[in-house]
């Protein structure tokens, strides 16, 4: 739906152009979003005449939409005057009737259509775009997971453009409120163009506007306003993704997403996997637990969605990562989730993905593995996930310059994660470039000083270089960050490589201690005794860890277990995972 009728509207210093939904000033763009932007093209089209709050609130809103419709109206006009420099207590323009409504004051010209001044411009080219975070309409921050979870669905869909590089989720997520201009976040991102828009909902209907903007002159160049049953969201998101392509001169590939059309969801079905995406992102022990329980409510409400399979994968397998229990348990039901999900759909990415996942930590399946991320890559080009376990899967396999290079096109699509940033970090500590490694890590804290896997990965790194005090003193830093017993482990470690044997033994008595409250890996107490020297009970313990299908086993090869390497029974242990040697 258009925005409103092709027509140019003066006041002032200002111009307004309701067919490209843009506010001008002396010939230059103003950013305005989409609510004060409506609001201000209703004030023109009655100058001197009161519009009341009531009238204002229609426009703005669809009807049945849960909003807080004062604090939206106050937010909206409160931005229509900041971007026409207006003054509420001296208007130049807006004039507020308390209690009613509000006025526009200033002369108004509205000279005839101008068919070719805007539009003889020729479109920009576009290689790179990033979709920010969905302003949510409704007032109620218990509904940020719905425009949070939109966005990722909407970047999913936009990153469907062939030859398009589109920044993921954890990049643009950090610009949620931000106060920073277009083009600084653009080149921050080092994208061409942005998109940007607002989500509103009622009941079963939503309705999303969205703006492109090519960034380096902060040209606007379409808009659109859509609004859909919530059933139909597949559809809108993928009309809305066709949209900018036709605007970008880009084609949808036909070979990698056939034109069918998208499936209707069930409403409710749809709610529980954007409350499961919001759990799961937090990547926290408790909030993916939450989100197990979203995606599994929302199977049970449309056991066909083998997106709600996906992700259900994604979010056991990850509870596998942070060793929340036997690795017999939880990697089996990520597997599973997987397969299910593709007898559903073989297109579902994410389920690649996550099966790809448990063949290199559960199965060691490195053929199988190999082959689900090339198939993951081919359906999902622009997805950082994809490039991340392609990486991780030669890394592990000693191809360190594959898995390099492989890395940094994830660093191109997710260019200011502090997650992505950090795990490059262990991808260089594999690789033995441990003062490139350091380095990243740092990057990854400049951002986050907190972040607990950076500071894990640089002890790692440190340790190697012989700066056991450096390195103890992040492990300890990481651990009280929530790190958990895998870094408590490797902590025990370091000090026994310090020679501070008494907190090393200190250490090792309190993971057995916690062993028998909760679940703890043979894996991280073998590691505190390679530390001590204990062989013999060493590979007691990681004979325990092969047997229960340990995922961290196959951290066998790599830098910190070096003075093993000449032990025939590291090297058994080696051959029968299938890893290099």
């Amino acid at each position: 739906m258009s925005v409103s009728s092709p027509q140019l509207i003066r006041f002032g210093h200002f111009e307004v152009d309701t067919r490209s939904g843009e506010l001008r000033r002396q010939g230059s763009k103003v950013n305005l979003q989409e609510q004060p932007f409506q609001a201000l093209v209703l004030l023109l089209e009655r100058p001197g005449e009161v519009v009341t709050r009531e009238e204002l609130n229609k426009r703005l809103w669809p009807e049945n939409t849960f909003v807080d419709f004062e604090r939206g109206l106050n937010k909206a006009i409160n931005k229509l005057r900041a971007a026409l420099r207006d003054n509420a207590e001296k208007p130049c323009f807006i004039e507020t009737l308390p209690q009613h409504g509000y006025r526009f004051i200033a002369p108004v010209e509205n000279p005839p259509p101008v068919r070719d001044r805007f539009r003889a411009q020729h479109p920009p080219q576009i290689d790179s775009l990033a979709v920010l975070p969905l302003e949510n309409l409704s007032g109620d921050p218990a509904q940020e997971y719905f425009s949070d979870g939109l966005t990722e669905e909407l970047i999913c869909a936009v990153a469907r453009i062939a030859s398009l590089r589109v920044i993921s989720r954890t990049s643009v997520m950090p610009y949620k409120g931000a106060r920073k201009s277009l083009p600084v976040i653009a080149k921050e991102l080092r994208v061409d163009a942005i998109v940007e828009g607002t989500v509103a909902r009622s009941d079963q209907k939503v309705r999303i506007t969205a703006q492109l903007i090519y960034a380096p002159d902060d040209r606007h160049l379409w808009s659109g306003r859509y609004e859909r049953e919530l059933r139909d969201i597949l559809q809108l998101q993928a009309e809305i993704a066709k949209d900018i392509a036709s605007q970008i001169h880009k084609l949808v590939d036909p070979g990698q997403h056939p034109s069918v059309p998208a499936r209707k969801v069930d409403p409710q079905a749809y709610e529980a996997c954007l409350k499961g995406i919001f759990f799961r992102d937090k990547m926290t022990p408790a909030d993916l637990a939450k989100s197990t329980a979203h995606f599994t409510q929302a199977i049970n409400l449309d056991p066909g969605s083998a997106q709600a399979y996906a992700n259900l994968s994604q979010a056991q397998f990850y509870l596998g990562l942070f060793g929340m229990g036997p690795a017999g348990e939880l990697f089996p039901k990520a597997k599973a989730s997987a397969l299910r999900a593709l007898e559903l759909d073989e297109t579902v990415a994410a389920a690649h993905n996550a099966l790809a996942a448990v063949h290199i930590l559960y199965e060691w399946d490195w053929a199988g593995a190999e082959a689900e991320c090339i198939r993951a890559l081919q359906l999902s080009p622009n997805d950082s996930v994809t490039h991340v376990h392609l990486a991780d899967y030669m890394s592990i396999q000693e191809r360190h310059d594959e898995a390099i290079a492989e890395y940094k096109l994830a660093l191109e699509l997710d260019p200011i994660s502090c997650v992505y940033i950090g795990f490059f970090g262990l991808i260089l500590y594999r690789a033995r470039r441990f003062d490139e490694a350091i380095a990243q890590c740092h990057k990854a804290l400049e951002i986050n000083p907190n972040y607990a896997n950076a500071l894990w990965f640089l002890a790692l790194s440190l340790e190697q270089k012989g700066q056991l005090a450096e390195s103890i003193e992040k492990f300890e830093k990481a651990f009280s960050l929530g790190a958990g017993p895998p870094c408590r482990a490797l902590l025990g470690r370091a000090y026994a490589l310090a020679g501070e044997r008494a907190k090393a033994e200190s250490i090792l008595e309190e993971l057995k201690t916690l062993s028998h409250q909760q679940y703890i890996s043979p894996f991280d107490i073998a590691v505190v005794y390679a530390g001590l020297r204990d062989l013999t009970s060493t590979f007691q313990l990681l004979e325990q860890a092969y047997q229960q299908r340990v995922f961290r086993i196959i951290e066998l090869t790599f830098p910190m277990f070096d003075n093993l390497r000449p032990d025939p029974r590291w090297q058994d242990l080696v051959r029968r995972i299938g890893l290099p040697h």
